[in-house]
């Protein structure tokens, strides 16, 4: 047996001695039971070697109780580090954490002391000319816009600071890639907000459509109604204004011709016709 088997024996037999539980003997010390020196201090609190090793529970020192005086004294001091209580205070304590400003405060925008509000202020207004929002809705995108516009220019110009000015190297890398990945996430968010103020216009423009078109059916449908009722009447003075003439022709020949009715009632009788009520009224 070689001496890489023979240490590879010797790894393996302290490997099981350990997940046994008992410690595993020097292959290069022989295994001596050692007597204790009786002029040595024992310590409290420590077990002796052997085998097997104790928990580390029972090593572990038990924490003391509080004495009232310590424990009072420690309520006292907790009542006076209690905080900002002005609302000047408590706004300045907010900004402890502020990094870099690139994430959006507990959700809430805000613009660093070296930034300038009418900037941000004409920028505002200049989206919200150009949208024209008309719903809050509307008015919560176009405002998420500027603001995501603006984080994203104050990426760009973090990112600027990360490059030597000569040579243009980047003197960062870290908080280089840090501003890039916000100035990726805040343009994202621009875009999303614009795309999703387009589509709600699209679908209300849809909707608004669908309305003047069922608007528009309905006239239709109306004049196609109106326009059967004018026709018939217009049938119907058609037939008078015939009925009227003939009646007229009739009385005519009446009153050229005496005999002319009588006439008419036998030439229907030969035929087998009847004389209709109207005529025979305008005859009597």
């Amino acid at each position: 047996m070689n001496r890489k088997q023979r240490r590879a024996n010797a790894h393996l037999e302290r490997k099981l001695a350990r997940k046994a539980g008992f410690p595993a003997a020097d292959p290069q010390q022989p295994a001596t039971t050692a007597s204790p020196d009786p002029e040595s201090p024992k310590v409290e609190g420590i077990p002796e070697p052997g085998a097997p090793f104790p928990s580390l529970s029972s090593m572990t020192p038990k924490p003391q109780p509080l004495s009232e005086s310590r424990l009072k004294a420690n309520r006292e001091n907790a009542q006076r580090s209690t905080g900002a209580k002005t609302e000047s205070g408590r706004t300045a304590s907010s900004q402890n954490r502020t990094v870099h400003g690139l994430a959006r405060h507990n959700g809430n925008f805000k613009l660093l002391p070296a930034e300038d509000p009418a900037g941000f202020e004409a920028l505002n207004t200049s989206l919200f000319a150009e949208h024209q929002p008309c719903t809050e809705t509307e008015f919560i995108l176009v405002r998420e816009m500027a603001e995501s516009h603006w984080l994203a220019k104050r990426s760009q110009s973090l990112q600027d600071t990360c490059l030597d000015e000569t040579t243009g190297q980047i003197t960062d890398p870290k908080l280089f890639s840090l501003y890039l990945r916000y100035h990726t996430t805040h343009m994202r968010a621009f875009h999303k907000c614009l795309n999703d103020l387009i589509k709600l216009r699209t679908e209300r423009r849809k909707a608004d459509l669908g309305f003047e078109a069922q608007r528009i059916q309905s006239e239709r449908h109306e004049m196609k109604k109106q326009s059967h009722y004018w026709d018939v009447l217009k049938k119907d003075g058609e037939a008078c204004h015939r009925i009227s003439l003939n009646t007229l022709q009739n009385l005519r020949a009446q009153a050229e011709n005496p005999g002319f009715e009588a006439q008419y009632t036998v030439e229907l009788g030969k035929r087998g016709l009847k004389q209709n009520a109207a005529r025979t009224a305008t005859a009597a």
